[in-house]
Formats: C-alpha cells, sequence, structure tokens
C-alpha cells in the first residue's frame, strides 16, 4: 500500500519505509521489515553488495514493485523521477526535442534552454533535431540521466549515475546535485563523488 501523508512543508518527511518486506518468492526475501525515513531536500546514499535490495528500494518508491508486507509513505503530490538504463525503442526514431518534450504534461515555451541545461549537467551537447537512435549507448545514456534531470522531481532517484560519465561529466553532475534544491537518492560505488555531497547513507546489509 502507498499512502499518502500531510502536505509537503520545510523538512517533513518525503519517503517513509514502515516495515517493508519484499520477495520475488517467500523464502528468498530482500527486504525483511525494513523501516527508514528520508525527509525533504536530503541527499542521501544506498549502499550495499550487489543483490542486497538498493535498485528494488527504487522500484518499491516509483510503484513500479509493491510491497509484500508493510507500507510505503510519500508526501503528497511529491513527483518522483529515476533515470532508466536502457533508452525504450519508441523513443530512438524521435528527435532530442520530441524526446525531451514527453517528460511535461504541458511543454513548457523554453523547452529548447531547458533541454540545454539538463545537458549541461552531465557534460553533453547534442543538436536537438537529432534522432536519439544516432547516438552510441553512452550517449543515450546521458540523454537518459538528463531525462531525469529535467523534470525537477521533488524526489530524484540516480542509480549508478557515473557509469556513463568521464571526470568532467561527473564535476557537472556533483555540481548540479549539490545546488539541486531537493531530495535525492543515489546509488553508487564512486566514494569521491558520493563524498561530495551526501548527507547520509542508507546501508543494505
Amino acid at each position: 500500500v502507498i499512502n499518502f501523508g500531510p502536505s509537503m512543508g520545510q523538512n517533513n518527511v518525503v519517503i517513509r519505509f514502515e516495515e517493508v518486506t519484499f520477495g520475488y518468492t517467500t523464502e528468498n526475501l530482500i527486504l525483511n521489515e525494513a523501516s527508514f525515513s528520508v525527509r525533504e531536500d536530503a541527499k542521501f546514499t544506498l549502499m550495499g553488495q550487489n543483490g542486497a535490495g538498493k535498485s528494488t528500494i527504487f522500484k518499491l518508491m516509483t510503484g513500479e514493485l509493491k510491497p509484500t508486507k508493510g507500507s510505503i509513505h510519500l508526501l503528497p503530490g511529491a513527483t518522483i523521477a529515476t533515470a532508466k538504463q536502457v533508452m525504450a525503442r519508441e523513443h530512438l526514431t524521435e528527435t532530442v526535442r520530441d524526446y525531451f518534450a514527453h517528460a511535461f504534461t504541458q511543454v513548457p515555451y523554453n523547452l529548447d534552454k531547458r533541454i540545454g541545461d539538463a545537458l549541461e549537467a552531465v557534460n553533453f551537447s547534442a543538436r536537438l533535431d537529432k534522432l536519439v537512435g544516432n547516438f552510441s549507448g553512452g550517449q543515450q545514456a546521458r540523454l537518459l540521466l538528463a531525462y531525469a534531470l529535467i523534470q525537477e522531481p521533488d524526489i530524484l532517484l540516480l542509480d549508478e549515475p557515473t557509469n556513463n560519465l568521464d571526470s568532467d561529466g561527473i564535476d557537472h553532475l556533483t555540481a548540479f546535485l549539490i545546488m539541486y534544491p531537493k531530495t535525492v537518492l543515489v546509488i553508487s560505488h564512486d566514494a569521491d563523488f558520493l563524498n561530495c555531497f551526501t548527507e547520509g547513507v542508507l546501508h543494505l546489509d
């Protein structure tokens, strides 16, 4: 069950897991009565070995997965965005401009500038009339990351965001996250990157 608590305000709890249990089978639980909360505007890292449940927690937050037991509370009206790992096939035949337009229910008048700002945050520039499918896999990964950033969500979820970035790209993303005025949760093994902006760690044993 995903419930919605009191309205948004300064440093309210934006995400709360209450004894959340999740597993694809009852014998092999990924999360067993996990409880934690994250306040608005906090920047936290999820750490743990592969298979510990880090990506599962993200999918539970977005509603892609449902908890077996327990409850997940999000602030009402809180928007959430995560950078997908792979570009969806239907976007490959679209231009960069048309792809980013999907991020908005109403396309803003300054879309081109916002695309430029989002791409700048990952140290990437691209012609807006170029087809998404004409970019390399690493370049598409930057477009996916910029797509999450352009939405300016209340809760930004990033899963290994530095994987396809060079050092300049990591520096640009770090500067963006330091200035980002909302909640950020990051899965990463890059300690130097994390130490620049993380306020705390959720460690999955």
